[in-house]
């Protein structure tokens, strides 16, 4: 009997991977069920880039693979093990040393034998082209739409809002930034000061999910008034001498 280790990775979100953890782990069984006498006996995985190694479920298959209690190391194909040639050639030799074979259930080799071992160069070879020339185009999108003013992607920073693909000011936050700006310049306040001092003018503030926080109070932008402020004055306790 096989004793078998699944192991699969997508690199950020679920949704944006042309192949999905579930639909991975779907094709390795069915391929595990072709086999004859082949049992899976453990499954993990990782949301993590395959340029590092330090991943917990690849670790967790490693640790499995040096106490001896699987005999095959499967993945659905070599970039989701690693798109380094010298981390493939790493993780090959210390499973070889530990008695395991790599396979892979979309490509045509595995580390039982020279011929194997030589495909897993090639392959790793080309996975990491593969990477090289992503990280080079996404690298010339951000640069390119940079130079013509517009917003890459992800969330504004707080200030700022998108409109028509540009960043522009944002007429609830933007004021804050200047305020903290002029608490910073010209009070020379620090960052803990500047935080307490829009706590305590209920100024707009960012959240986690990226709501702003409307104003229940006076805002920086919205100084209080003569008479607010004298009544505050009227109310407070007289300083002792």
């Amino acid at each position: 009997m096989t004793r078998v280790c699944l192991y699969t990775r997508i690199s950020t979100d679920e949704e944006n991977q042309p192949t999905s953890l579930a639909s991975q782990h779907e094709r390795l069984e069915a391929f595990c069920k072709v086999q004859e006498d082949w049992r899976i006996v453990a499954r993990h995985d990782d949301r993590s880039t395959g340029t590092k190694l330090d991943r917990p479920g690849l670790q967790a298959a490693l640790d499995l693979a040096r106490q001896g209690r699987i005999d095959q190391l499967l993945v659905y194909r070599i970039d989701r093990l690693s798109r380094k040639v010298r981390q493939l050639a790493q993780l090959a030799e210390e499973l070889d040393a530990c008695g395991v074979v790599l396979r892979s259930a979309t490509e045509p080799f595995d580390t039982g034998s020279p011929a194997g071992r030589m495909m897993l160069q090639m392959l790793g070879v080309f996975a990491e082209f593969e990477h090289a020339t992503i990280v080079d185009r996404i690298t010339a999108g951000i640069e390119r739409r940079a130079k013509e003013g517009r917003w890459y992607s992800g969330r504004p920073p707080f200030g700022y809002t998108l409109h028509d693909g540009q960043l522009a000011p944002d007429p609830v936050t933007a004021p804050v930034i200047r305020r903290i700006n002029r608490l910073y310049t010209e009070d020379r306040l620090g960052t803990i000061a500047i935080a307490h001092q829009l706590r305590a003018e209920h100024a707009p503030a960012p959240s986690a999910a990226g709501a702003i926080r409307p104003c229940t109070a006076s805002s920086p932008t919205q100084p209080t008034s003569d008479a607010s402020a004298g009544a505050t004055k009227t109310s407070s306790p007289p300083t002792s001498r």
